[in-house]
């Protein structure tokens, strides 16, 4: 069961490592042919010297868009039906500092609902009949990602891949409902902790920047409820928002630099 859980995560963030790689492959080449610094994008469209809208060290914005939770039961539930899936609204705040024209650390703050259902068979061996049932699920999250990202600019846009971890803290009770039967307990995850991974596009519109981001995320740790017997999911998301935000600090121009 871990191999199957972890296997869709460790694909996506393999390849979202892959523009880590290949940036230091193209900044090796550069170095080696005497062609770094003449010809970088950040030189000719995010420059210190030109105001731009790439040219501060803070960033702080807000974003929102759809998600697909993906929720894989655990090694130690009953439940056998297969994965459960379910859409909802994530909505984050985040702020980014820009450590170098091609490195960005960011913090956020994500509020995420979760709701979906794990399927459950059941035989009644006295009326040799075998019957299934849903148990639902709602919950509401407050997640911290800590990201690492790379930024590149090909024209007005800046493109950045990023990895990064995240921890979990729960909001309230987990509601679950079993044959339309409500009721709610206390849950955690053990560790809770995440990987995520991703890609994010930035355009100038107005006093900041546009963006969107695509993400993918799972949990390192099952999701456990205290009392109920719905027993434990892992959960994996695939999240895609839209945001603006707004560019502070603006760098200081440096002097003496030869023409």
């Amino acid at each position: 069961m871990k191999k199957k859980i972890l296997s869709p995560a460790a694909v996506f963030l393999l390849f979202s490592m892959a523009p880590f790689f290949a940036a230091a492959q193209t900044t090796e080449e550069r170095i080696e042919t005497g062609r770094f610094g003449a010809e970088e994008p950040w030189a000719e469209e995010a420059s210190p010297a030109d105001g731009g809208a790439y040219s501060r060290r803070l960033y702080l914005g807000l974003r929102a868009g759809p998600s697909l939770g993906i929720y894989i039961p655990g090694d130690d539930t009953a439940f056998t039906g297969g994965d459960s899936y379910g859409a909802s609204l994530n909505t984050a705040l985040q702020a980014a500092v820009q450590i170098a024209p091609r490195f960005s650390v960011q913090a956020e703050a994500v509020f995420a609902w979760d709701h979906g259902s794990l399927w459950q068979y059941e035989y009644v061996a006295a009326a040799n009949d075998l019957t299934s049932y849903q148990h639902k699920f709602k919950a509401l999250s407050l997640q911290f990602p800590l990201l690492a990202k790379l930024n590149f600019y090909p024209g007005k846009f800046r493109i950045s891949p990023f990895l990064g971890v995240y921890a979990v803290v729960p909001l309230g009770d987990i509601e679950t409902a079993k044959h339309d039967e409500k009721s709610s307990s206390s849950y955690s995850l053990s560790p809770p902790l995440g990987l995520l991974g991703g890609v994010g596009a930035e355009f100038p519109l107005g006093p900041g920047l546009i963006f969107a981001d695509l993400r993918y995320s799972a949990d390192l740790g099952d999701t456990e409820l205290r009392g109920g017997d719905m027993g434990t999911y892992i959960r994996h998301t695939a999240a895609l928002s839209l945001g603006y935000e707004f560019g502070l600090i603006k760098k200081r121009q440096k002097t003496g630099r030869s023409q």
